[in-house]
């Protein structure tokens, strides 16, 4: 598995501008399959056994402008329809697609905001704060077992539109709006 995973990210290198940035893609997604624990970046150090000096230089990986997530994404879509048996209708791909609502603590984070929980359990509250995920996949495998692949996640009504309705503008670093 180590090896097909090493394949697959390899055909990422022509997604970024530098070999560097790359290589930080694999570290990143790395670190998200084996990291035990949900503690963000440093999750990911510790598992992975990466040298504690270089938090700061993983960190700069996700703000990097050499990071094109269109790009990724794109790249990923294109690697899951060229390589893996994915199941087809009429000609057409079959998508999947789901939300789900995960809780956060902090109520001023990007893009969290008051969600109902849909829940017969009269234990949960009717109403969290959170980030509401939407996710597509595509259907793959063969006859006797069916999976999904996901292609794209987003959050629905995400910090942009939240900033909108809120009458708010966006966050600028520098002089230069910054996505979140």
């Amino acid at each position: 598995m180590i090896g097909e995973l090493g394949i697959i990210l390899m055909t990422f290198r022509d997604t970024f501008p530098r070999d560097a940035t790359s290589y930080w893609f694999a570290v990143a997604v790395s670190g998200f399959i084996i990291r035990l624990d949900h503690h963000g970046v440093s999750s990911s150090i510790r598992w992975l056994g990466i040298q504690s000096d270089l938090y700061e230089t993983f960190l700069a990986f996700f703000r990097s402008g050499a990071v094109k997530l269109e790009n990724v994404m794109r790249h990923w879509q294109l690697l899951v329809t060229e390589r893996y048996a994915v199941r087809s209708q009429g000609g057409s791909l079959v998508l999947l697609g789901d939300g789900v609502k995960v809780a956060k603590e902090a109520e001023y984070m990007p893009g969290v905001k008051k969600l109902h929980q849909e829940s017969e359990n009269s234990g949960k509250a009717p109403r969290i704060f959170g980030h509401h995920f939407g996710v597509v996949g595509i259907m793959a495998g063969g006859m006797e077992k069916l999976f999904c692949i996901p292609v794209a996640a987003e959050l629905h009504e995400g910090a942009t539109a939240l900033r909108k309705l809120q009458g708010k503008e966006p966050p600028k670093v520098s002089g230069i709006e910054k996505i979140t």
